[in-house]
């Protein structure tokens, strides 16, 4: 039997080779692993992003009371110093097609400063916003989130944002006084949010009008959005005009608002003989300018 004489310098320089690549491979692990984990991060913020414009994208479409604007003022004025650069704005009403803002009385000069406020709390001190209303067109804030004017939406959930809450706390109110049409109010409310319910839209309809009829303001300032907006029933400008009338008259702050909002969208609705039968009727008013003008279109 033929033997097989293998030169063992060369067995030494084969195990020398595999041990250095060894040790190379042992420093490149860190590496390659830090690699990877920079790749899963990059990827990570990315899809974050993508997130988070589709969001904003949708907010902007169809906004909700209590939505966070963040905005670019120097997108918007050129009146700024220096570190005025960012600033946020909130939600407060929806008239229809008009979103009501107000504007924080703050500017950071970055965008994480801007979030960092949300953080801390800020926006449940009462004098974080402005009192004054800024009016806007629908269609207007979608020019403004075009221009990155406004650069990011978030809906606060449980008035909740970024683990603090962006509203001052609500003083509780006594609810053991008897107001004719509250009770129906207060079920209407819950039937209009109870959006998995088939029949969600006609309850609350039927309750926000038994209250309305009771003569509950914010009941009638119900009735006259689900008008104004053709919800349940067809659009009616006529019926939204008439109920935010009778809580205006009532010295409802709401209704006097909502009002003046959709009067000036129509045409032979006149602001003037509106004040005048609110003043007829004992209602203080103090008279706000309007940040828009809308020519009459109905």
């Amino acid at each position: 039997m033929q033997k097989t004489f293998v030169n063992n310098t060369f067995i030494e320089d084969f195990n020398f080779a595999l041990l250095k690549k060894a040790k190379i491979g042992k420093k490149l692990f860190p590496l390659a692993l830090m690699i990877i984990a920079l790749l899963l991060f990059i990827k990570l913020v990315n899809n974050n992003s993508s997130i988070e414009k589709s969001l904003t994208e949708q907010y902007i479409n169809a906004p909700k009371v209590d939505d966070i604007y963040f905005l670019d003022f120097r997108k918007i004025t050129s009146d700024l110093r220096p570190k005025e650069k960012y600033r946020l704005a909130k939600v407060v009403d929806i008239t229809g097609e008009i979103v009501t803002l107000n504007y924080g009385n703050f500017y950071y000069q970055r965008q994480h400063a801007a979030e960092q406020s949300i953080r801390y709390g800020q926006l449940r001190y009462k004098g974080y916003f402005e009192t004054g209303r800024r009016d806007f067109h629908i269609s207007d804030l979608i020019a403004l989130r075009e221009s990155k004017a406004i650069y990011m939406i978030k809906r606060p959930v449980l008035n909740k944002l970024f683990g603090n809450f962006v509203s001052p706390d609500k003083v509780a109110t006594s609810t053991a006084i008897y107001l004719p049409g509250k009770h129906q109010n207060i079920s209407g409310e819950a039937f209009l949010n109870d959006i998995a319910l088939e029949t969600n839209l006609r309850s609350a309809f039927e309750q926000f009008k038994l209250s309305a009829d009771y003569g509950y303001a914010q009941g009638q300032v119900n009735l006259a959005s689900m008008y104004l907006n053709g919800q349940h029933v067809e659009k009616d400008i006529e019926k939204s005009l008439y109920w935010f009338k009778q809580a205006a008259l009532q010295g409802h702050k709401p209704g006097v608002l909502k009002y003046i909002i959709v009067c000036q969208q129509v045409k032979h609705c006149s602001i003037m003989n509106f004040y005048d039968e609110l003043v007829s009727a004992g209602v203080n008013i103090k008279v706000r300018s309007f940040d828009f003008s809308l020519e009459p279109s109905i």
